[in-house]
């Protein structure tokens, strides 16, 4: 897939190759963030590029194959409406069988309240949910693959990502803090699980982060296999900060991981993974 390079008015669509066509689509924050989307699919797929403002969502955006979301930095901000902010209990951002994603230079805010004696325990309310079926480590094809994250932000909800039943995920910068309040522990800020061929790099100690969860984990991941993690920098959590288990091929490399386990939680740790496969290299070398 191959997006065109400039910026034109919602829905003008250009041809930039002969077998298919590409959408450039700048989606202004009066209009539907959904038909935009929807646009840029229509046209085999391109390029959504958020303005520097807030976007109030209703309803979940339902993400699409071969088309890109990006924004211009924090200041792009995907958000709840204040009509639905109180009660609703929905994923920001969903897909559940899609190809070529790819999520740049933005922000997405819940509402939950995130203080450790809140009750607002709306567990659905995920920042960015890839819910997608198969299993790499149990030889199934995954319904979604290759998924592209970089500079994005994630904060007031349970889960600030999820991403399960994926294959070649490359997630950079992630600054993912404040996620997590729910009863149990089942809420982290990124949880990746059944997943194959990850990259989770972080380019400087302040391009990211995976901190401040009240309850959860800074990284959870479940039933991976071949998962690369660089330079992260995961603190001030609740519970773990690194907690995996069911893993194989999973190299470490250079991670500050400290000032976990918050809650006090008996035999919490930074770093530990269980269950009957835990193929961990905690110093590995830089690839």
């Amino acid at each position: 897939m191959r997006f065109s390079g400039f910026f034109v008015s919602l829905f003008l669509i250009t041809c930039v190759d002969e077998a298919r066509a590409s959408a450039s689509i700048e989606c202004i924050a009066n209009h539907d963030l959904q038909r935009c989307v929807e646009s840029a699919a229509r046209a085999g797929g391109g390029i959504v590029h958020l303005t520097p403002q807030t976007y109030f969502l209703e309803k979940t955006l339902e993400l699409d194959s071969n088309v890109a979301l990006e924004g211009t930095g924090p200041q792009s901000v995907i958000t709840w409406s204040p009509s639905v902010a109180s009660r609703i209990n929905a994923p920001l951002l969903h897909a559940t069988a899609v190809t070529h994603v790819a999520i740049k230079d933005v922000k997405l805010v819940g509402t939950i309240d995130q203080r450790p004696e809140s009750q607002d325990l709306r567990n659905d309310q995920i920042g960015l949910f890839f819910d997608c079926s198969g299993d790499p480590t149990a030889g199934e094809k995954t319904s979604c693959s290759d998924i592209i994250l970089q500079n994005v932000e994630v904060e007031d909800s349970s889960d600030g990502i999820h991403i399960k039943g994926a294959e070649h995920v490359t997630a950079t910068d992630l600054k993912l803090h404040n996620n997590g309040n729910t009863l149990k522990d089942y809420f982290h800020n990124i949880y990746l699980r059944r997943v194959a061929d990850v990259r989770l790099i972080q380019t400087s100690k302040n391009s990211g982060g995976f901190y401040g969860s009240p309850r959860g984990h800074g990284i959870r991941g479940s039933h991976m296999t071949n998962v690369y993690m660089s330079n992260l920098e995961v603190y001030d959590n609740a519970d773990y900060g690194i907690h995996m288990d069911t893993v194989f091929n999973v190299r470490l490399h250079s991670l500050h991981v400290y000032h976990n386990c918050l809650s006090k939680k008996q035999g919490c740790v930074e770093v530990k993974c269980f269950g009957p496969q835990c193929d961990v290299n905690v110093n590995a070398p830089a690839e």
